[in-house]
C-alpha cells in the first residue's frame, strides 16, 4: 500500500496527536488509579518530561540520512506500543518507574521525527506543512474532550486502553510506503550531530529564540487554570478557552502557505515574540470572559507562528545536513527543556504573584524580540 506524502502525514499526526490527547491530560488520572500518591505522580510525571526531552535529543540525532527516518517511525512506534502494553501487567513503583522511563524516550522522538519527514517533503516536493499539521490539533482537542467521557463513563482505566488503541493505529499507520520517497542522494553529506550545531551562532541564536517563546507558555500550561478560576470563571467555561485556542491554531495552520509562505523564519518569529509580549500582559490584567478569548485567540500567533517560523527555517534556511540534528534540538530545547524549566520558576513565582506572572512570560517575549530580529539563514559553503 501506498500513500502521498500529504496523507501519510496527516494520518502520522492524527494517531499520534489522539495519543497525546489521551497521555498529556489523562495520564496522571490513570496514575491516581494506581493508588500513587499526588507527589509520587508528579515525580513520575516529571521524570517523563525530562525523559522525553532526552529522547528526542540523543535517539533522533542517531538518524543520520532522510531514508532512515519512516523505517525509525516504524521501529520507535512498534517499541512504544509494546511498552505501553506493559502498564497492564500487575503495577508496583520500580516497574512503573521502569516502564515510563523507557517509554518517554521512545515515544518522545516521533513528533521530530515526524517533523522531520515534514519539513524534507516541504524541501523536495513543497508540500503544505500547515494544512498537513493542522490535523494532529484536531485529533488532540477531539480525543482530550472524548477522554474526559470516556472516563466518567469507565473510569480511570479507559485512560489506558484507548492509548493502547491509538498506539495500534499509530504503528499500522506507519506501515504504508509514500509515494515518494525520502531520499538524500549518493553525494549528501549525513546529518550533522547536534553537538557540531551548537557550535553553530546563528544556530544558536535561532534555538534561543524559540526556547523564549515557547518557554513563555509555561504559567498558561501550569497555572492558567487555577488562575481563571480563581477569578471565579467555571471549568467547562475554561476547558472552551483551551479549546477555543486550538481552534485559532487550526486555522493558522489551515491558511499558513497562503499568508506566511513567502515570509522568512525570522519575521515569523519576530510577530510570535510581539504577540508573546501583547497576550501574557493582557492576560495578567484580564479579569472578564470576552477578553480572555480575544487574548485565547492569540494562541494562533504565540504558539503556531512561532512553530511555522521553526519549521520555515529547518526546511528552507539551513543546509538538508542540519535539518534532522535541528529539529532534535528544537524540540528537545524549545518545545521541552525551556517549558519544564519555566514550569519550576513560574511555580514558584505563582505563589507570590499570582496571575501578574503572567508579565514574567511577556519578558520573555521581549528577549525573543530581540533575538528574533537577527535570526538569519545559514549557507551551504561553497
Amino acid at each position: 500500500m501506498t500513500l502521498s506524502p500529504t496523507r501519510w502525514l496527516s494520518l502520522f499526526y492524527i494517531h499520534f496527536f489522539l495519543g497525546w490527547g489521551i497521555y498529556l491530560p489523562f495520564w496522571s488520572l490513570w496514575l491516581k488509579g494506581q493508588s500513587l500518591t499526588p507527589a509520587l505522580i508528579g515525580i513520575l510525571l516529571g521524570v517523563a518530561q525530562g525523559t522525553r526531552a532526552m529522547g528526542s535529543l540523543f535517539i533522533t540525532t542517531r538518524i543520520r540520512r532522510s531514508e532512515q527516518l519512516m523505517p525509525a517511525a516504524r521501529l520507535l512506534s512498534l517499541a512504544t506500543l509494546v511498552l505501553f502494553c506493559g502498564f497492564l501487567l500487575p503495577q508496583s513503583l520500580p516497574l512503573l518507574l521502569g516502564l515510563t522511563l523507557i517509554s518517554s524516550l521512545l515515544y518522545s522522538p516521533l513528533m521530530p521525527i515526524s517533523d522531520a519527514i515534514a519539513t524534507r517533503m516541504v524541501a523536495q516536493i513543497g508540500i503544505d506543512y500547515g494544512k498537513v499539521r493542522l490535523w494532529g490539533s484536531v485529533a488532540f482537542v477531539v480525543m482530550s474532550t472524548l477522554m474526559g467521557y470516556f472516563t466518567g463513563l469507565w473510569g480511570s482505566q479507559a485512560v489506558l486502553w484507548c492509548l493502547l488503541v491509538t498506539q495500534m493505529m499509530m504503528f499500522l499507520g506507519t506501515l504504508p510506503a509514500m509515494s515518494v520517497p525520502l531520499i538524500d542522494g549518493a553525494a549528501a553529506k549525513a546529518s550533522t550531530p547536534w553537538h557540531q550545531l551548537l557550535k553553530l551562532p546563528k544556530l544558536r541564536r535561532f534555538l534561543f529564540t524559540n526556547m523564549a517563546i515557547q518557554g513563555s507558555h509555561a504559567a498558561y500550561y501550569g497555572f492558567s487554570a487555577i488562575y481563571w478560576q480563581s477569578l471565579g470563571i467555571s471549568a467547562g467555561t475554561i476547558g472552551f478557552l483551551w479549546s477555543w485556542g486550538v481552534v485559532v491554531e487550526v486555522a493558522v495552520f489551515f491558511f499558513a502557505k497562503r499568508l506566511f509562505g513567502n515570509k522568512h523564519a525570522s519575521w515569523l518569529l519576530s510577530i510570535a515574540a510581539v504577540a508573546v509580549m501583547l497576550r501574557w500582559t493582557g492576560t495578567a490584567f484580564a479579569s472578564s470572559l470576552w477578553q480572555l478569548v480575544l487574548l485565547q485567540a492569540m494562541h494562533g500567533l504565540t504558539f503556531t507562528l512561532a512553530h511555522l517560523g521553526a519549521i520555515t527555517y529547518i526546511s528552507k534556511e539551513l543546509p538538508r545536513h542540519h535539518g534532522v540534528g535541528t529539529q532534535a534540538l528544537y524540540s528537545a530545547l524549545a518545545l521541552s527543556l525551556s517549558v519544564a524549566a519555566m514550569m519550576l520558576v513560574t511555580g514558584g513565582l505563582f505563589e507570590a504573584l499570582g496571575g501578574k506572572v503572567f508579565l514574567v512570560m511577556a519578558a520573555l517575549g521581549l528577549l525573543a524580540l530581540l533575538l528574533a530580529r537577527k535570526v538569519r539563514p545559514i549557507e551551504e559553503p561553497a
